[in-house]
This record gives C-alpha cells, structure tokens and sequence, in this order.
C-alpha cells in the first residue's frame, strides 16, 4: 500500500528551471492530462493519447522524460507504451469545494480496496463517462492514490477531510435500521426510516468519508434484471462510546428491559407498552442497536430480537438501589429469590403495585444484573438471581491502604502512628483506628490506644504497579532493587518530607506489592511482587531508550550514572529515576544508588503478547474491548491484572471469575469467601486451570 510519507508537491505546476531542465513544450492543461492519465492508469498508450487528445507525440515523450528526471516517476517504454513502475511525488492534497455526489464516491472507495467502475456507477447512480471525470479530478487535487486496472478502481489510499464531523440523529437513525437489517438493501432502509434512497446513499457515504463508519456498498442483480443496492455495516465510530444497559433511563430503558423480557417482540408490542409512535421506536431501536448499548435484529416483518442476551452483573448494591428510589428494590428483589415463576398481577398484589409499576421494577433489576428471566404471557419466569448486597472487602481507600501497610510494616499501630500518617488530631485518629479494626482486615485486638494484631497479613496485590503515580513506581524499582534502605534517601532523591516518605512506603505495602519490616527510619524487604516487562522500550520514550542503549554498550556491570548523564547530556537524578522505573517493571535486576547501578543479567524485553482469551486475537490493552471479538479482556478478580495465556487461575464456582492462583491462595489467608461474590470458598471446591 502506498503511504501518506511519499513526497507531495505541486506536480501539475513543476518548475522545470528551478531544478535546472527545459520547459516542456507543452501547455499546463496538456501536461496535467499526461499526468492524470499516468496517475490514474499507470501506462500511456502515446499514439493513442496524441491522436485523441490531438498532442505531438514528441512533445509527450519529452514531458514524460521531464518528469523522470524531476524525480516525479519512473518508468520504461513497451512497444507503443509507457509504463509506470514508481511513483515518488504526488499532488499536493488540495479538497477544494466537493460536491455532494464527489464526497459520496470518496466515501464509496473509503473501505473498497478494489471495486468495479461498473459497480460504483450503480451504487452512485451515475455515467461511467462522469464517474472517470470524477476520477481524474480527484488525482489531481491529490484526493485519492489508486489505479485503474481491468475495469476496477484499485486504492491504495484515500483523502480524510481533517475536519471534525458532527454526527447527526437522522446519521445514527439511518445507521441502526442498516444494523438491525443486518446486510441492508438500501430501498428498504429507506422504507423504514422515511428517507429516500438518495438520502440513505449519500448519509452512509458522507459518514463513510469521515471514517466514523465502516461499511461495504454491494450490487445484487434479481431474476427481472433489475438490480439492488446493499449495505453491510461493520462498525460505527461514534461518541459517547457503549453504555452500560443499566444507565439507561425512560423509553430507551422500558425498551430495552421489555424486548429483553420478551426475547422476541412486535414494533406493535412495544409501541403499546411504551406508548409512542412506531417511527419513535424504531428510533430508539436504532439508537441502541448503532450505540452497541442493546443490539437487535429483524427476524421477520415488524419483529424483532436482541443478537444477544447480555450476562448483566450488579456493580451496585441493593441497599444503594433502594435508597436512590422511592420503589422498594429491596422487597421485590427478596420476593423475587423466592419464586420461579409468577404472574406479574399477583405479583402487584403483593406489592400493592400497579402492573406497568411490577414491570419497571422488574426491568430495573434485570438491567442492574440481579435478576434474569422470562415474560411469557403475563407470568414472570425467574431464571437466576445474582445477591449483591455488601462493598467488596478488597476494594480498600488510600487511607486503608496506608494503615494496612503500617500494621505489617511495624507490626502494631496506635493512635499517634495514624496521627501522624493521616495528619489528623489523636480523636480523629482512634476513629479511622476503630474503622479500620471494624473492616475485618487484620485480626486481632485493640488495647487501649493501640491495635495489636495476632498474627502479620501479607495481601494479594490490590492494585497495578502501573496505575500508581509515577514517583510510586519509582520509589518502588528503588526498595525493592536495593532490599535495605533507609527512608532519608527517599527523602533526598524524591525530595519528600519524612512523614509522606512513610505514607509511599505504607500504601506500597497495603497494596499488596511489597512486604517489608520498618525499624525506625530503616526498611528491610523480605518480599515483592514481581513484574516483567509488558511494552517495548519505544512505547516508553526516547529517553529510556537512550538510556538502556548506554547501559547496554558499557562492558562494565557498575555503571556511574554522571557517566550515561554527560555522554546523554541528561541530568544525573533524571538517568536515576528512569533507572528506577526499568527496575520496578521489570527490564533490569539489580542495585542502584544516587551514583551507581550495578547490573545483575542481561536486559529483559517482552516475551509474550497479550492474547484475547475469548478468541485468541493479539490485544494491545487490558482496558479495552477485543477489536476482533469485542469481548472485554479477562483481569484477575483480586488484583485487577490481565488474565494472560499461561497464566494458572482458579476460578469460582458461583460467580465463574478467575483469578491468578497465587493471589487467590494469598486472599484467602486474609477471608475464605470469593472477592467477587462473597461465596464462602475454599482450594477445594475452586477449579484450578491453565489459560
């Protein structure tokens, strides 16, 4: 594929004398018709081409000879040909005023690698003598690169207007019924949003220009001879991204939760549930489908049914819910986790509700994820019941966090200790003490002002190094290299006060990432987690790469780091604190100081790409959905890390989330149940597996 790094320049207007060579005897208008014609079909037939455009063959030849020289092409003569073999300049992009109808067939060729000229006439309704006009006028103002050849446009590459579109209702309304239509004839998408065929075309065409829409225009013929136009939308680029069903509110959430209910259901159904117009729930259909928040399809006329039935889970708790409404969650919900099926009017009877109120409440529970089920008839048909009614014990504060790690670093705690940490007086502190002794974090006893703990924990990793500020990250590559420090060179190189030096060290520890002894203002590490490396040192930075270039060509395995600073021109504690990153991630073990770093192996990189567990498709993030499979990447339920091929996980057996076996062995020293569900669990009865 030709890149968008070819040199651009104005080839229709080269100055020949600038760069030394003779004019060429020909005219501007005469030049760019070679030109174009070179562009657009990569040969010249020149007795042809002179005969029809009435231009002296000679005249050509010492044009195209220009042009080489010009370093614009290069080519060689066949027979009565000439033909192109490289093209290094090509137009300056220069849009213009585009028509409607020029937008439209750039947004035709937009994701059309190849395409018949015969098709794109008929899908753009227009001659194939306009259609080459359109063509030529687009090489020249540098709009597109491709070719010509057999009778079929062949891209390489296509012009996008650098300006920011805005998408419109009618864009998404249009885009959504193709969607639920699945491959969409045009006129019939038309039918069902009300605009005409024309309309349709050039909307999905103009989105397509923008590359907020990808999509494939097709012609199918009929017995009669009479041909169609089709659609297939791949993907919709649009903002605000996927919403969650439970954000919903109103019609689009009666909707949803209806069509949910009913897993198939007529226009006519929910027009009446809903009370609206059908053209306002085709609306809110499309919508859902074009969002990817709750997609559907036509089974049959007028009929529709979700592609998918979300596995929806509760992400808040009952008791939340319940305060948040004047309906009582609380009461439907346990009415509910009794019953496997029940009519939706005895069931307003118990609740002394109307039914269209049973029905919001229910819908609300389904879409929150604590309920899911069936409405055949007018009877409910419960299918599962998912409990979620306390705050996660792993998910801590930083304030937590930070007397978690004091009670491992020191091995107990007192008020002035938590004082001193939070910068609060002694009455708050004996608060945040009982609060803290109230969570079930550490057992053991509180004696007077002082909380003394029968036996030391060591959690799980309750955070990602990576996701902790910078100067934690660094701090961390900094204990965990050297195992004994001392919190003043803290202080010195990160230019902390003692006491926030203490609070670093605190939270890494109650995090999970590091297990350490503090004896006055000493650190002795006795464990860490350990990380490797997960990006490639170009994700980084210049810098690091520079750096780990400069350790890599020194035979010596103790560098001075004033030595890498002056051959870098970089200051000395700038080379310290990236050192400090390398370690903490993984890319280097060793020992470092504020003057030296000593070296233990070779430099570690990325061995292993992160895989999609559902299909297997390379992911660049952990954060973001699979582009292949769309499917969001598995994390570990503990630690919040990405699930990896390789990794050994166990997984629960109520709730089905996994988690690296060695987290979930740490979490359940600390509380026998799953982190997710609180299901009481213990090695036995956890499936334990490779991915």
């Amino acid at each position: 594929m030709i890149e968008l790094s070819y040199e651009r320049e104005d080839v229709y207007n080269i100055n020949f004398k600038k760069l030394e060579l003779p004019e060429p005897k020909l005219s501007k208008a005469k030049r760019a018709l070679v030109l174009t014609q070179l562009f657009l079909y990569r040969n010249l037939n020149l007795a042809d081409f002179s005969e029809k455009h009435e231009i002296n063959l000679e005249a050509i030849k010492e044009y195209i000879q220009l042009l080489i020289q010009s370093l614009t092409i290069r080519g060689f003569y066949r027979k009565d040909k000439f033909v192109i073999a490289s093209i290094y300049k090509f137009p300056q992009t220069n849009p213009g005023r585009l028509t409607s109808i020029r937008k439209a067939i750039l947004g035709l060729l937009a994701y059309s690698k190849k395409i018949s000229l015969k098709e794109i006439t008929g899908i753009a309704n227009i001659k194939l003598s306009i259609l080459l006009d359109h063509l030529k006028h687009f090489i020249s103002k540098g709009l597109l690169i491709g070719q010509i050849k057999n009778k079929e446009f062949i891209s390489n590459w296509i012009w996008k207007p650098p300006e920011k579109v805005t998408i419109s209702a009618e864009d998404t309304f249009i885009v959504g019924v193709c969607m639920m239509l699945r491959n969409a004839e045009l006129a019939n998408v038309a039918k069902h949003t009300g605009f005409s065929r024309e309309q349709v075309f050039t909307k999905l065409s103009f989105l397509m220009l923008y590359r907020k829409l990808e999509a494939q225009f097709e012609i199918r013929s009929k017995l009669v001879g009479v041909s169609s136009v089709f659609i297939n939308v791949k993907k919709y680029h649009i903002s605000p991204r996927i919403l969650p069903l439970s954000s919903l509110q109103g019609v689009e959430k009666d909707i949803a939760g209806y069509t949910i209910l009913r897993k198939k259901v007529s226009i006519k159904e929910l027009v009446k549930f809903v009370g609206k117009e059908p053209i306002e729930v085709m609306k809110i259909l499309a919508f859902l489908t074009a969002r990817g928040t709750f997609q559907v399809v036509f089974t049959e006329t007028n009929y529709v049914n979700p592609i998918v039935i979300p596995e929806l889970k509760p992400k808040r708790t009952i008791e939340e819910m319940a305060t948040l409404s004047f309906f009582n969650y609380e009461a439907l919900f346990g009415l509910l986790s009794t019953q496997d099926r029940i009519p939706l009017k005895k069931l307003g009877a118990l609740m002394n509700r109307t039914t269209g109120e049973i029905l919001e409440g229910v819908i609300t529970l389904l879409l929150e994820g604590f309920i899911s089920g069936t409405i055949k008839g007018a009877t409910l048909y419960i299918e599962s019941i998912r409990r979620y009614s306390r705050t996660q014990e792993g998910t801590l504060d930083r304030w937590e966090k930070i007397l978690l790690g004091m009670v491992i670093a020191k091995k107990q705690i007192n008020v002035r200790d938590i004082a001193l940490a939070l910068g609060v007086d002694k009455f708050y502190a004996k608060e945040r003490l009982y609060g803290f002794y109230g969570k079930g974090l550490i057992k053991g006893t509180i004696v007077g002002n002082r909380l003394q703990p029968d036996e030391i924990p060591f959690f799980p990793p309750l955070t990602q190094l990576e996701d902790l500020p910078i100067h934690y990250q660094e701090i961390f590559g900094f204990i965990t290299a050297n195992k004994k420090v001392s919190l003043s060179s803290i202080q010195k190189n990160w230019s902390k006060s003692l006491n926030a030096s203490r609070n670093i060290i605190y939270e890494l520890t109650g995090s999970g990432l590091v297990n350490l002894e503090m004896r006055g203002n000493s650190l002795n590490v006795l464990s860490y987690q350990k990380f490797l490396p997960n990006r490639e040192l170009e994700e980084l930075g210049d810098n690091y790469v520079r750096i780990v270039n400069e350790i890599e060509k020194s035979r010596r395995k103790k560098i001075r780091l004033n030595i890498i600073a002056a051959d870098l021109s970089l200051m000395e504690h700038d080379i310290f604190r990236t050192i400090c990153q390398l370690l903490a991630h993984g890319y280097y073990k060793g020992s470092l100081t504020s003057t030296y770093f000593e070296r233990k192996g070779e430099l570690i990189l990325p061995s292993l790409k992160m895989h999609c567990l559902n299909c297997g498709h390379i992911i660049k993030s952990a954060y973001e959905p699979c582009k292949n499979c769309e499917e969001i990447p598995s994390k570990c339920s503990v630690c919040q890390g990405l699930i990896k091929r390789g990794d050994s996980i166990l997984e629960c057996p109520n709730c089905s989330n996994v988690a690296h076996d060695d987290h979930m062995e740490q979490w359940m020293k600390i509380k026998n149940e799953c982190p997710m569900c609180k299901t009481k669990i213990s090695k036995r009865n956890l499936k334990s597996y490779k991915v």
